[in-house]
């Protein structure tokens, strides 16, 4: 009756509590209307996701399924974030996400930054009335500190290319070090590795990293000791192209 009556309403999905997750006969008759689905995992296996899976996939296939631990607050240690991530292994053709009842904003961030896609808090006006459940839900400021705490978190997942960026410019202008001189260099003589070293050197010379393939390398000039070791000095140089 209740999915018929909020399918009347015209709601924008379906949410599934935990404690219907592994109520297949409810499942099947929701997954039917054809709208998304959101389903929790409290007090279920892995094996039971499964099968969850398994029936509601081919029949509609716009659903997530969200990490959750039925215990009202929820204590830290039995979260198990780490289940997000086994949800994105198993189920890699789905969201996944995370419902939480724990106290405080924190641990939903996290799940966030784990991966998390949807995350449903509950909402109280006051922690203080009556039934478990006000205990471990958020009041409105709570929950815009949620919110702009979370835009902040996909913000800063960034990208997963390491390399130096234009931000970091100014740092690496003032820190980033160089290979320079150890001791005093005569012209034409052949680099050894006690010859150089690594400072910070101006103007800016061959970076720290390419130290060791200037060892066996002719310079073409005198070099100053803590003299940057530059392009400019060593003979035949040429340039390794980065692919």
């Amino acid at each position: 009756m209740a999915v018929e009556f909020l399918h009347e309403l015209d709601v924008p999905f379906f949410k599934v509590g935990s404690g219907d997750t592994n109520n297949f006969p409810y499942l099947e008759k929701t997954a039917k209307k054809g709208r998304p689905m959101v389903i929790s995992s409290g007090m279920q296996s892995m094996n039971t996701m499964n099968q969850v899976y398994q029936i509601v996939k081919p029949i509609n296939p716009n659903f997530c399924f969200l990490q959750c631990t039925s215990a009202y607050p929820l204590q830290p240690e039995d979260v198990n974030l780490r289940v997000i991530s086994a949800y994105q292994s198993a189920f890699p053709d789905i969201p996944i996400g995370y419902s939480g009842h724990e106290t405080g904003i924190a641990i939903s961030v996290a799940a966030v930054a784990m991966g998390a896609k949807v995350v449903e808090r509950h909402v109280t006006l006051d922690k203080t009335w009556k039934g478990s459940d006000h205990q471990a839900s958020l009041e409105p400021n709570e929950l815009a500190e949620l919110v702009k705490a979370i835009r902040t978190v996909e913000k800063a997942m960034g990208s997963p290319v390491k390399q130096l960026l234009p931000c970091e410019m100014a740092c690496n202008q003032k820190l980033g070090k160089s290979v320079v001189a150890k001791v005093a260099i005569p012209e034409g003589a052949v680099l050894t590795l006690d010859m150089l070293t690594v400072k910070v050197g101006e103007p800016k010379g061959f970076p720290p990293e390419a130290i060791f393939d200037l060892v066996g390398q002719k310079v073409k000039a005198n070099i100053e000791e803590d003299e940057t070791i530059t392009e400019q000095v060593v003979e035949n140089h040429v340039k390794k192209v980065k692919c």
